[in-house]
């Protein structure tokens, strides 16, 4: 159904009917209402694609994320789809599974679409081509930056969450602490061993490589870790984890193992799912604020977009990271004595 199929039920030209649909001036109050009524009559719907010709811009807002099952994401995806509702966009998601080429097309796509911006979690090996397309429209990182990406960040400040959970267990009188975190080619996985390592040295104690392991994301990598910690030479009287998927394997490895948290092992998440809380022993974790740093990412990328719109000057965007706060509930205690 078209504009003319339109233009011939009412026995008038398709450019009237194509200035009423738009609101034109100069089309009368009695034929613009005609027009309308009739478009809905016969199931005409306008074509996104020659609308956007005609434009500068669609009114879209892409996100590009790893994965849709994190925390994180999901909270960031329910928050920007509300944020892009209430000032009149269109929320694109987009998954890369940590593909540089995959974000590639995404990023293409989105372009040739006329997105007006992109809140992006980088992938490691961000591509140049990619990191060219993206410095041509408002951008804003999440959770994770790249050098190669001209914009700004927002994030929450990881390496200060593990380090404020290594502290806690160091202050129980735990010396013997692992630690099983996103892989360090990843911005906030170096940030958070960084955090790790650094709160051992103040506290006095030396890393060891044997209970050190930041080297993947998923839950399958955290279950086999465990695992190897648990039945080392000099197993670890605590484990921190870098991530919730981290935390959730760890937690499935140490129940196959039948130990008692936190009697035999202290343990200290990252991040807070509902579920969490309802564990018995409640699980220790370092708690993330996910609204407010959604919100965060939205506002800063809306105001990119007004101010190329309105051709105002943006005041300089620095990034920003936002405070974690350490939740401490049953699965922390001082070691046995003789560990």
């Amino acid at each position: 159904m078209t504009i003319k199929h339109i233009a011939s039920a009412l026995g008038v030209s398709h450019s009237t009917v194509s200035r009423a649909l738009n609101d034109h001036s100069h089309i009368s109050a009695d034929m613009k209402e005609r027009v309308r009524r009739t478009a809905m009559e016969l199931g005409y719907v306008a074509h996104a694609g020659a609308r956007t010709l005609r434009q500068a811009h669609a009114r879209l807002i892409g996100m590009l994320v790893p994965d849709v099952m994190n925390q994180l994401f999901a909270v960031m995806i329910k928050v920007l789809a509300a944020r892009c509702a209430r000032a009149g966009y269109q929320l694109v998601l987009c998954v890369t599974e940590d593909d540089p080429e995959a974000e590639l097309r995404h990023v293409e796509a989105l372009r040739e679409s006329r997105a007006t911006g992109l809140i992006v979690v980088p992938t490691p090996g961000v591509l140049s081509k990619t990191a060219l397309l993206m410095a041509a429209m408002p951008v804003v990182q999440f959770s994770r930056s790249h050098p190669a990406i001209a914009a700004p960040s927002v994030a929450i400040d990881g390496a200060r969450g593990i380090a404020n959970a290594v502290r806690h267990l160091a202050d129980l009188g735990h010396r013997r602490i692992a630690y099983v975190g996103l892989s360090t080619a990843l911005s906030n996985g170096a940030a958070r061993a960084d955090g790790f390592t650094g709160a051992l040295a103040q506290r006095g104690l030396k890393v060891e490589p044997a209970l050190f392991h930041p080297g993947g994301g998923t839950i399958e990598y955290a279950r086999s870790t465990t695992a190897a910690l648990l039945r080392g030479a000099r197993a670890p009287t605590a484990i921190v984890y870098g991530s919730a998927d981290l935390t959730e394997g760890g937690l499935e490895s140490l129940r196959r193992e039948d130990v008692d948290v936190p009697g035999h092992v202290s343990i200290i998440g990252f991040g807070d799912p509902g579920w969490f809380k309802l564990m018995t022993p409640g699980l220790s974790t370092v708690g993330l604020s996910l609204s407010e740093s959604a919100e965060a990412a939205i506002s800063m990328l809306l105001r990119q977009i007004e101010a190329r719109e309105t051709g105002s000057p943006l005041e300089p965007q620095t990034s920003l990271e936002l405070e974690p706060f350490l939740i401490l509930r049953e699965t922390t205690a001082p070691p046995r004595a003789g560990d």
